[in-house]
């Protein structure tokens, strides 16, 4: 998956293997999550930071849904920043429920459906998700508004309700998220934000978000407090050096597909190359673990890779059981270095 989304603000892949019972991903070292800032911030962002996190959260976010994918788990803690050079840049992690919404096969958005499980976080998930409805594009975006309403206010109407069972829990959210209108929500905060959240919340199943305007009403709240977007985050205590090259990177990205005589544009506005099937040629277990061989770069092809003995106590990650018929059935371990 980390291959197949490879852009600006997704963690770089340096190798993946196996290593006797486990699977290895060995990937770019990376910063603080938001979660951890905002705990180091005593629980509150300025409009200034939340507004400029916020365009960086929609372009990764645009970014994902241009690769015909929706990450389905929006929360403070898979976003993180990047480190040294790169300490302004957000980057977007954790791709374990992600899921396309384009059919390859049929060469269209999936279709809608109801009475699906939670999948995502339900303090941020969207009214639709939490109600069962398929997941969209439009609920990543929604989850977005939940995530910078909580920046700036500390917490959000639905948190600490009380219930024993975790699905009353998230019906108890569901009702309480459904009654909380849009006015509500965003009291005391610039109308921006309201618009935001009647925008996404009203945003039909397989409609192709306007990214442009959501980045638009929180760059109308800079301007409206004449704050100047130069990356000065709360956390920051001098202005960090900008390297322009890296948003302009994105954009070429996009004109060079455009220019293969193979793409069609799709329902996302993006290009679609129509050479690639990311659901063949995958084993079980690829399928399993989200690998696109198809996708991976000859840097990263290297399944033999030196891995420390996994299996040694000083890595406590667990003895390797002795039973060979067990080991089939147990499910492979993840570890991440």
């Amino acid at each position: 998956m980390l291959c197949h989304l490879k852009g600006n603000g997704i963690p770089i892949v340096k190798s993946f293997g196996y290593n006797n019972n486990y699977n290895i991903l060995v990937m770019e070292l990376l910063g603080n999550s938001l979660e951890d800032l905002f705990q180091k911030q005593k629980r509150k962002f300025t409009l200034k930071t939340t507004c400029m996190l916020g365009i960086q959260i929609i372009d990764r976010i645009e970014w994902v849904h241009s690769k015909l994918v929706i990450h389905r788990d929006i929360k403070p803690d898979n976003f993180v920043m990047g480190r040294n050079e790169k300490n302004y840049i957000v980057y977007v992690l954790d791709f374990g429920l992600s899921k396309k919404y384009w059919s390859n096969k049929n060469n269209c958005h999936i279709k809608f459906s109801q009475n699906k499980k939670l999948t995502g976080t339900a303090r941020y998930a969207s009214i639709n998700a939490l109600k069962g409805c398929e997941q969209s594009r439009r609920d990543d975006l929604e989850a977005i508004g939940y995530v910078l309403i909580y920046f700036l206010k500390g917490c959000l109407p639905w948190q600490g309700l009380k219930v024993n069972r975790k699905e009353d829990r998230y019906r108890k959210i569901y009702e309480k998220k459904k009654d909380t209108s849009a006015e509500e929500l965003c009291n005391d905060l610039p109308k921006e934000f309201e618009e935001y959240v009647k925008y996404t919340r009203n945003l039909d199943f397989e409609s192709k978000p306007d990214y442009n305007y959501l980045r638009g009403l929180l760059r109308n709240i800079l301007e409206k407090n004449n704050y100047e977007f130069d990356y000065f985050f709360d956390w920051f205590s001098e202005k960090p050096l900008i390297n322009n090259n890296f948003y302009e990177s994105n954009s070429n990205n996009n004109n060079n597909n455009k220019n293969n005589n193979n793409d069609i544009e799709g329902l996302s506005g993006h290009y679609i190359n129509t050479n690639e099937n990311l659901d063949s040629n995958r084993s079980n277990d690829d399928v399993k673990n989200n690998i696109d061989i198809n996708r991976i770069d000859t840097d990263v092809a290297n399944y033999k890779v030196d891995i420390p003995n996994l299996d040694d106590k000083e890595h406590n990650v667990g003895k390797k059981k002795k039973d060979d018929k067990k080991n089939d059935k147990e499910k492979k371990k993840c570890v991440i270095f």
